[in-house]
């Protein structure tokens, strides 16, 4: 061998060692990398890999009412989750679930896409599958490495639609509630409350997800569990609802339209709450048929109108003229208006409802027992629409009550300013007396109307409205009293407060008012028949508190569009509802 062809050698040996040198270096030096560097990492992906966290549900809190009557609680069920590293063809397995579960195959993807959750992590696609789709899914989960069932619940109703506007009901979260809760542990499809007090008190009501470590085999099949919390259930509630008094409620509205509350005054506990017509809360966790869609809505049936309805509130808003007069100084317990059908102001005739008869000779006591017009007529056009407006605003008619049920409405209470801007004419004199007999612009909630009898009853104290009397934690068993709260005072003169109570009383024993009559208890009252815009069709109210010098219960029954062209024709409705309160509570102890 020449030197030449020794020296080509030597330098394809030296290119060969230099390379294999290289590929050598990489190799250790990505074996550091991965071992070292990153081997924490890739230990967890491993770790990943054979590692499931199971996440179910926990017992939503049952809702009793304050007699331990299950108002609301949970049953089992079962849910369809799917893991997507474990699945081995998703168009097979999603597939089967939606022929088993009846749901679009697409609709499951698109769940499954939207989760943005990571592959090891287990994704709720169908929930509340029935009995027998579990039994089907269960004999094919072998076949369906990335599909489990797990046990949940769903909700249950037993009372069927008894105090549905009260109780709400829970669903399926919606895609801006999670945006707003995903922080607070909430994930797709996950069950949430909608209305009422499934929703006021969601966080009471939620309770702890359970936790379940498993490990999987290369195929995705459960080998053993490793680690397990269980869940927390949520706090039990007990509502101020009696459900007998709300039964009674509930039937008296029937299908008509309209709102009907019982009430201790002494503490704000709400006995009942009603608002008609009323729905069955199961229906949406079984599901609403089309049917029931299009008549809840023709006739506003998920509307709660105990607290979110405003209407004129007609003659029962006498109370605060009534109040505006006497403290004004305008008018005394002996001041003497003459009724001869109606009064003329700037060349209108405005008639008192009796017209074209008159009442007479009118004191105030007198005038809460006629109703008359042309006495409240006359005391709005005297004390004038500022003193009106105090009154009504110190009586909180455009404030919340701050009942603990979500959507509470206010009302109006319209000054000349308001007029300007809304309407753009001037206030006149009008205005101002058809405010005076709760008519013209002039609006209340049922709930609003119901609490200016309530402090009247009090002597000028308002309890704020409540309906959760307690909560229960599940695991330790402490009850956690709510604790009643003032929400305001009027700032109106007891001799006042004194004349509007007896002038109400005098209502409760004149003419038909006599059907209200409970034993040998005084009863204060007010009626009210508003006038809607439609011949011969009324907004008809009823409201009544008693005893008269020691009040226990005060009670609200209004029609939208009633059947009844008078309020006095609900005296013996009313009674029913005065009579099984104190049937059930007596005399004496009332709610407490």
């Amino acid at each position: 061998m020449d030197k030449s062809e020794q020296s080509s050698q030597t330098r394809r040996f030296l290119v060969l060692t230099i390379l294999f040198t290289v590929l050598l270096l990489g190799i250790v030096s990505r074996l550091y990398y991965l071992q070292v560097v990153r081997g924490d990492y890739y230990a967890g992906v491993a770790e990943d890999n054979r590692l499931r966290i199971i996440s179910t549900d926990a017992p939503r809190g049952e809702i009793r009412d304050r007699n331990g009557v299950v108002l609301a609680t949970d049953v089992p069920s079962f849910d369809v989750v799917v893991t997507t590293y474990d699945l081995s063809d998703a168009d097979v397995e999603l597939g089967a679930i939606a022929q088993l579960t009846g749901t679009k195959l697409q609709d499951l993807k698109n769940t499954v896409k939207n989760a943005g959750a990571s592959p090891f992590t287990p994704i709720p696609v169908v929930r509340n599958v029935s009995k027998a789709v579990a039994l089907q899914l269960a004999e094919k989960e072998p076949d369906l490495p990335g599909i489990q069932l797990v046990m949940s619940a769903k909700r249950s109703y037993p009372e069927g639609s008894l105090a549905a506007h009260v109780l709400g009901y829970t669903g399926e979260i919606a895609d801006t509630e999670l945006k707003e809760l995903q922080d607070q542990g909430y994930v797709i499809k996950d069950t949430i409350g909608k209305e009422g007090i499934e929703l006021q008190y969601e966080s009471l009501l939620r309770g702890t997800k359970s936790q379940k470590l498993i490990e999987v085999d290369a195929e995705g099949k459960v080998v053993k569990t490793l680690q397990e919390k269980p869940a927390t259930p949520g706090k039990s509630l007990v509502l101020t609802i009696d459900a007998r008094l709300q039964k009674t409620c509930e039937d008296l509205l029937g299908d008509n339209q309209g709102a009907a509350i019982m009430m201790d005054p002494r503490n704000g506990e709400l006995l009942a709450l009603a608002s008609g017509p009323t729905f069955d809360p199961n229906k949406f966790i079984s599901g609403i048929s089309s049917e029931d869609w299009k008549l809840w809505s023709a006739k506003g049936t998920l509307f709660n109108r105990a607290i979110a309805g405003k209407f004129p509130p007609a003659s029962t808003f006498k109370v605060v003229t009534g109040a505006a007069g006497l403290e004004t100084h305008v008018i005394t317990d002996k001041t003497i208006i003459k009724c001869s059908g109606g009064i003329t102001v700037g060349g209108r005739l405005f008639k008192c409802w009796v017209w074209p008869g008159g009442h007479g000779n009118e004191d105030i006591y007198k005038a809460y027992a006629d109703s008359c017009d042309s006495y409240f007529f006359t005391v709005a056009r005297l004390a004038g629409i500022d003193a009106l407006d105090s009154y009504a605003q110190r009586f909180g008619i455009d404030e919340p009550t701050g009942v603990d049920l979500p959507g509470e409405a206010t009302g109006l209470v319209p000054t000349p300013a308001w007029k300007l801007a809304t309407v753009k004419e001037p206030w006149y004199d009008g205005d101002t007396m058809n405010m005076g007999i709760g008519q013209g612009y002039t609006l209340e909630t049922p709930i609003r109307d119901l609490s200016i009898y309530s402090s009247i009853a009090m002597n000028g104290t308002l309890w704020r409205p409540h309906l959760l009397k307690s909560s229960i934690d599940a695991v330790t068993r402490t009850e956690t009293q709510t604790q009643p709260a003032v929400q305001s005072t009027l700032g109106v003169s007891s001799s006042t407060l004194d004349i509007i109570k007896k002038g109400l009383n005098r209502v409760s024993v004149t003419g038909g008012m006599n059907y209200l009559k409970v034993g040998n208890i005084k009863i204060c009252a007010k009626t009210g028949t508003a006038e809607t815009g439609t011949p011969d069709l009324y907004h008809t109210w009823l409201i009544a508190f008693a005893p008269m010098d020691n009040p226990q219960i005060a009670v609200l029954l209004m029609y939208e569009n009633s059947p009844y062209s008078r309020s006095t024709s609900m005296a013996p409705l009313v009674h029913r509802m005065l009579q099984q309160y104190f049937d059930l509570y007596g005399g004496n102890n009332g709610s407490n």
